[in-house]
């Protein structure tokens, strides 16, 4: 089986490569090939992975290009993982908004909006060669923001086995199912929303809800004491928590405590972004010199301090918080740490990648398998949520087989919840059409629409000067 990764040389993908080492044998997995445009890069990141291939005893080949048509031809998975514009774009994204007096976040009000105008007709044309090299493979997309782009990609292209994943909700349910003390594989976890949009309202074992009750006395300390360690109960705190009788998805933060997170990343002395430029930056000038002295073993050991290092830092600029100390074990903001098996397999800490992983393996063993696995994904409303186009995208429980992925309903959804789920929904199809039409109308009224903008002359504001910081990768939009 052949699996390729477009967008190869991001720091995520070792990640990757440490969970296709423990499943390829059952998947079948003999070829992985590594695709980026940036060469330079994908030797450095590249380094790291043929160290822990040949430490893993070297299960499949690994190759690396920059050729997307040799990457893609013949694949049976393509996983997405692009970040057009890199993180020099993700850091203009965020300052931009930030100057307007709005949050600026990677996939989250106005820098979402302008990542997805970057990056849709880039995605499409990678649809368009899969759909000719690669017909019968799936795409698995990581590409933020991964529920606009998967819908772009159903929408605007012939692709039909395209699936939207986000690590997100997974991490969540495991965290919460630990606190509880009940076996997450006999759980039923309902959750519903978009991506980086959505809320876990109960926990079903045996049939019975066994989270209303514990919402219901989370005034009480020693309820508080048992979920300490669920991230997005601590974030939101546990009054508010109370009162909605859902968990919220980390990324509501930015909409319920918007001035908070506003005023948390003002007073840091960087942005996420820049936070993340930086460090790759330096990471990448120590896998260099790890490579200039042909030391494999330096270089991974440079890449797992750098992982745990981003782990720890992860969403505490925006919610105010210090950053977490000592080594991660099994608390991952995003996912839980992966341990160490030997000493030639160093653990790499997860934080914001903890599901990179685990989610596109769970997707692939799904259907390659035929397993009836229930997983949270993006993919064609279909009726799942009540108030929401069926062919819009939407986060939601799906059973994944061989025969692909199928949306399960989700029944009524409270209005307070589907309101901010259409007005986003809104701002993500303008978004789309202004990505694939240019047009520069759409792409200002998917700002000025936007919870989080204030108003629609910030918002054109805010199009205007990302439109000249990020000069041609936005050329298409005109006015």
């Amino acid at each position: 089986m052949k699996l390729t990764i477009l967008g190869g040389a991001g720091v995520r993908t070792p990640l990757f490569i440490q969970g296709i080492l423990k499943l390829s044998s059952d998947l079948g997995i003999d070829e992985v090939h590594l695709m980026d445009s940036d060469a330079d890069k994908l030797g450095l990141v590249g380094f790291v992975i043929e160290e822990m291939v040949s430490n893993g005893g070297n299960p499949f080949r690994v190759r690396f290009t920059t050729d997307a048509r040799e990457a893609i031809e013949g694949a049976d998975f393509v996983v997405s993982a692009l970040r057009v514009g890199g993180l020099e774009g993700r850091a203009i994204d965020e300052t931009v908004a930030l100057r307007h007096g709005v949050i600026g976040q990677e996939t989250t009000g106005p820098g979402g909006i302008c990542m997805g105008l970057r990056t849709i007709p880039v995605m499409l044309e990678y649809a368009e060669l899969i759909t000719k090299l690669a017909p019968k493979a799936w795409l698995i997309n990581f590409t933020n923001p991964s529920g606009m782009i998967t819908e772009a990609i159903l929408s605007h292209s012939g692709m039909t086995r395209v699936v939207g994943v986000c690590d997100g909700p997974s991490s969540m349910f495991h965290r919460l199912a630990v606190a509880l003390g009940v076996d997450e594989s006999r759980a039923y976890f309902d959750y519903f929303g978009l991506n980086h949009l959505g809320w876990l309202r109960a926990v079903y074992v045996d049939g019975q809800d066994v989270l209303g009750g514990v919402l219901a006395r989370l005034d009480d300390p020693a309820v508080q004491e048992r979920l300490r360690e669920v991230h997005e109960i601590s974030i939101f705190g546990t009054e508010f928590v109370k009162e909605l009788g859902a968990i919220p998805n980390e990324y509501l933060y930015y909409y319920y405590y918007n001035q908070e997170a506003l005023e948390h990343i003002r007073r840091a002395r960087e942005t996420r972004g820049q936070f993340l430029l930086r460090t790759t930056r330096e990471l990448l000038g120590r896998l260099r010199a790890a490579r200039a002295k042909g030391d494999a073993a330096l270089a991974l050991k440079e890449y797992t301090e750098y992982i745990d290092t981003r782990h720890r830092m992860y969403m505490r600029t925006e919610t105010g918080a210090a950053p977490e100390s000592g080594e991660p074990e099994d608390a991952g903001e995003i996912g839980a740490t992966t341990q160490k098996e030997s000493d030639n397999d160093p653990a790499l800490g997860n934080g914001d990648d903890g599901g990179y992983d685990r989610i596109a393996l769970g997707v692939m063993k799904a259907i390659r398998l035929n397993l009836n696995q229930v997983m949270i994904l993006n993919t064609r409303n279909a009726g799942s949520v009540r108030g929401l186009d069926s062919g819009c995208v939407a986060e939601v429980p799906c059973i994944v087989n061989a025969n692909g992925l199928r949306p399960l309903a989700v029944g009524p959804v409270p209005d307070e919840y589907l309101g901010l789920m259409q007005i986003v929904k809104e701002c993500e199809k303008l978004t789309i059409r202004a990505a694939v039409t240019g047009s520069y109308h759409a792409a200002w009224k998917a700002l000025a629409l936007h919870p989080l903008v204030p108003s629609a002359a910030v918002a054109q504001e805010i199009l205007d000067e990302y439109l000249h910081a990020h000069g041609d990768i936005l050329s298409h939009i005109r006015r």
